[in-house]
Parts: structure tokens; C-alpha cells; sequence
């Protein structure tokens, strides 16, 4: 008994001491240092997808590719535009970051193309292209920014009525299969396309898909396309074309949100001419939706469409008119019980004199953004439409073109309003990108740029949005932490 208890006493001051040692030598959480801030570094790679451009009679397109000038941090590297199909085949090569590379097709299509950077071309990378047709069927500017491949993307605004031909273009550039699925939403919600589920794309292969085709039966006069991928990641781009009315491409939705801002609607002259508004609420959910037009000198509500109701899963379409007559205006959607994307299609003039383009939801400007194909001299002209609508905006404007240094332009934004300006352009240049920035103290601002063009009497135009560029990626922190091996309280 006596050697029991000794034991026993023994194994309970062995213990306290163990624990008194834990206790003494566990980190308070007072004491411990926070852990410092992950860092931010460029971006060393980079990749965006052209789609297949299927030329007319007549018909041209340039491709424009640019790396802004690098930031700290970054050196090195290259970048070029190569064919999709057979990367060895490089259509163009930036030389150096700020220098403009481009390329010109007549008649011929151009295939699928895959703009590539690393080091320090990668940060903010672009690639665009714009395809003029002078006549016949599709007359009039198309524009199409290249984009990152993705898993997810909706577009707003194509239609499968009988004189209309919108074809989704999908293209694979990763080393493994792709599984897509194409979803359609009309008027009376989601229609069943056995024929949109499960399509597969090779590494390297791109296909067009009529949307019509899709579901035959279905006619509607606005269509909401979401592209998901299954498997892999893909690129996705719509075009659009009525008959002699012209032909464009639709700007990807973006994300869902509930206040959008749709700028870069033009100054509608006369009577001709008609804003079209499309929105959906992706999530099923419905949702009253308010309307204003944000104008060059104030923000106001159009007569009759101050308020509008979403059903969920079902695309609401309605005529604005030349809402914005006279100057350019830009729309801003406030939804309240549930996000919305939205999509614009434009025509200008009537008859054999109409002229369309698309518009969608510009983010807002929060770092450096480009549009890398742009063109001035004689009936060709590029203008840039800013919207503020919550505060005073300040951006600056650089161009880089084929010809000539550098340009800049500062551009001053009153609140709640839009100003169009003319876009800079370096002397001697028929072609440049163009690069966005805001500047210190700027409230929200949103951004697009219209190409004009005068093509026998009639204004051809086609717009995109400034979407802010990829250009640094956090790096988690990784530091010892030797408080996860003693015991906690």
C-alpha cells in the first residue's frame, strides 16, 4: 500500500509539472503578433480567346493585340497572337509592353486566335478586333473584345427569329476536353435544347453553333445565353446579324448585380432609331426593377418605364425609343429583391440606312482597363463615353498606336451625368488601343467606346465596354506557427 501510494504521488507531480509547462509556455493570444498582409504580385501569365470571325463580300477585320506599359515588379517575358488551331502559326507579336501589334484580314475568315503573355507583357494583356463590312447583307462595324477562357458567362440579347442569325462561337485552348452545356431563357422562361447539353470541344477546337437550331420551334425576339462549362474552361462569344439592319457582337453580361450601369448609348438623331432594354434575374427570383437615364446634364426617369417588373427564369424585353435623343446617355438599373443581368441592342436609322449594335452592364472602373483595336482618320472615329453616378469622376486616357508616341487625356465626370469625348490618338496613327485609368479622389465611374464609321450616308457604329484588366494576383502568407502543437484551452 505504501508503494502504491508513492506511485501515485509520483505520477500526479509529474503531471502538474507538464501542465504548468504548457501553461507557461502556451502563446496568449494577446501576445501574438498578427500575421502580416498577403501580398500582391503581377500576374506572369496571361491568355485570351478570339473567336472565329466569318467574313463577307468585301469585308475586312483587324485584330489588335497590346501589354500596357509593365508595372513594378515585373520583367521579362513575351507575348503574340496565334492561331487556336496551330499555335505555331503567330499572326502577331507585341514587341515590347506599350507597343501596339496588329494584324489586317480581307475576305477571307479568320480562324480562332489565342492571345498569349508572360512576365512583364502579362499584366493587363488585351486583345480586340473590329470587322467592317461597306455593303450588302451584315453592312456596318462589328467590335468583339477577346476574353479569358471561363467555366461560367452570360450573354443578353441575341434572337432566333426568322431574320435574324445569332451563332455562339466556342473555342477550347487548354490541354484537356471541354463539356459544355447552352442554356436559352425567352419570354415564358427556360427552353428545352436537348441539343445544347453535353457538347464536347478537343483541346485546340472550336465550333459555331447556329442558336436557332437549338430549339427550332422556339421563336423569340430576345434570347438570355448562359455557357457553362462542365469540365474545362471555354471561350464563348456571340454575333448577331439582321439582314441589311447590320451585324455586331454581344459584350458578355458579366456578373449579376443589383445596380448596373449600362453606358455608351449613342446620341440617337431624328426619329429613327430605338433603344431596346432586355433583363433577366439568373437566379429565379422576381424583382421590380427602377430605370434612369443618366444624360450630359443630369439623371432623370424615361415617361412610362420608371419601374418594371423581372419574373424569375423569364426574359423581360421592352422598347425605350431614342430615349437618350440628341446626346449620349448611359442606363442604371436598381433591382430590388434579387440581381439582374441586363442587355441593350441599339439601331440607329431606318430602312436600308439602319445600323445596330449591342451594350451590356459595364463594371465599374477600378484599375487599368483596355480596348486594344480602335481606328481614326477620315469618316472613321472613336469616342469614349464616361457615366458617374454616384460622385464626381476623374479618369485618364492613353493611347497607343500604330503610328506615333503616346497620348494622353484627363477627363473630368459630374456627378451623375455622361460625357462622351474624343478619344486621344498619337500622330499619324490609323489604329491604336486605349488604356483607362482612374485617378486619385475619383467617385465610381463606367466606361465604353464607340467606333463610328460614315459608310454611304449612314452611321455604322459598334461599342464595347472597358472591363479592368488582370493585372496583380495575392500570394497567401506561409509562416512557422508552433501554437498548434500545444494544447489549447
Amino acid at each position: 500500500m505504501k508503494r502504491t501510494t508513492l506511485s501515485l504521488a509520483a505520477v500526479v507531480a509529474l503531471l502538474a509539472v507538464v501542465v504548468g509547462l504548457a501553461v507557461v509556455t502556451r502563446p496568449t493570444e494577446s501576445k501574438a503578433a498578427p500575421p502580416p498582409a498577403a501580398p500582391r504580385v503581377p500576374v506572369q501569365q496571361a491568355e485570351v480567346s478570339c473567336p472565329f470571325v466569318r467574313q463577307l463580300p468585301g469585308s475586312s477585320t483587324a485584330v489588335s493585340a497590346l501589354a500596357p506599359p509593365a508595372q513594378a515588379g515585373a520583367s521579362g517575358g513575351e507575348a503574340s497572337v496565334v492561331e487556336l488551331g496551330d499555335r505555331t502559326k503567330v499572326r502577331t507579336k507585341v514587341e515590347a509592353p506599350g507597343k501596339l501589334a496588329s494584324i489586317g484580314v480581307d475576305n477571307t475568315d479568320v480562324p480562332p486566335l489565342l492571345g498569349t503573355a508572360s512576365g512583364a507583357f502579362a499584366p493587363g494583356f488585351g486583345a480586340g478586333a473590329v470587322t467592317r463590312v461597306p455593303s450588302n447583307a451584315g453592312r456596318g462595324l462589328a467590335g468583339v473584345t477577346c476574353e479569358a477562357s471561363t467555366t461560367d458567362r452570360w450573354f443578353v440579347g441575341a434572337a432566333t427569329t426568322e431574320n435574324r442569325e445569332a451563332y455562339l462561337y466556342l473555342s477550347n485552348s487548354r490541354d484537356t476536353p471541354a463539356v459544355v452545356d447552352v442554356e436559352l431563357f425567352g419570354r415564358n422562361g427556360p427552353i428545352e435544347s436537348e441539343a445544347g447539353r453535353g457538347m464536347s470541344l478537343a483541346p485546340g477546337a472550336s465550333t459555331a453553333i447556329l442558336l436557332r437550331t437549338l430549339n427550332p420551334s422556339a421563336i423569340e425576339p430576345g434570347l438570355a445565353v448562359h455557357v457553362i462549362a462542365r469540365s474545362g474552361r471555354v471561350g464563348a462569344a456571340i454575333r448577331d446579324q439582321e439582314g441589311a439592319v447590320g451585324t455586331d457582337w454581344l459584350p458578355s453580361s458579366g456578373a449579376p448585380g443589383r445596380n448596373l450601369v449600362i453606358t455608351g448609348l449613342p446620341a440617337i438623331t431624328g426619329d429613327a432609331g430605338n433603344v431596346q432594354l432586355m433583363l433577366f434575374s439568373p437566379s429565379g427570383e422576381s424583382t421590380d426593377v427602377q430605370l434612369s437615364v443618366a444624360g450630359k446634364v443630369n439623371t432623370f426617369k424615361p415617361v412610362e418605364h420608371e419601374t418594371t417588373e423581372v419574373k424569375g427564369n423569364k426574359l423581360t424585353v421592352f422598347d425605350l425609343g431614342p430615349v437618350n435623343r440628341g446626346d449620349a446617355g448611359a442606363l442604371r438599373l436598381v433591382s430590388g429583391r434579387a440581381d439582374i443581368i441586363a442587355g441593350v441592342r441599339v439601331v440607329q436609322g431606318g430602312g436600308t440606312d439602319a445600323e445596330v449594335a449591342f451594350l451590356s452592364a459595364t463594371p465599374e472602373l477600378t484599375g487599368r482597363a483596355l480596348i486594344a483595336e480602335n481606328r481614326t482618320g477620315g469618316a472613321v472615329a472613336t469616342t469614349v463615353t464616361l457615366t458617374a453616378p454616384k460622385g464626381p469622376a476623374k479618369v485618364k486616357l492613353t493611347a497607343f498606336g500604330d503610328k506615333g508616341d503616346p497620348v494622353s487625356a484627363d477627363v473630368e465626370v459630374p456627378a451623375g451625368t455622361t460625357v462622351q469625348v474624343n478619344a486621344p490618338a498619337p500622330a499619324g496613327a490609323t489604329r491604336f488601343a486605349l488604356v483607362a485609368e482612374p485617378q486619385p479622389g475619383s467617385q465610381p465611374v463606367h466606361l465604353a467606346r464607340t467606333v463610328t464609321e460614315t459608310m454611304n450616308k449612314t452611321a455604322a457604329f459598334t461599342v464595347q465596354p472597358f472591363v479592368p484588366g488582370v493585372e496583380t494576383v495575392v500570394v497567401p502568407n506561409a509562416r512557422q506557427d508552433m501554437s498548434l502543437l500545444v494544447p489549447q484551452r
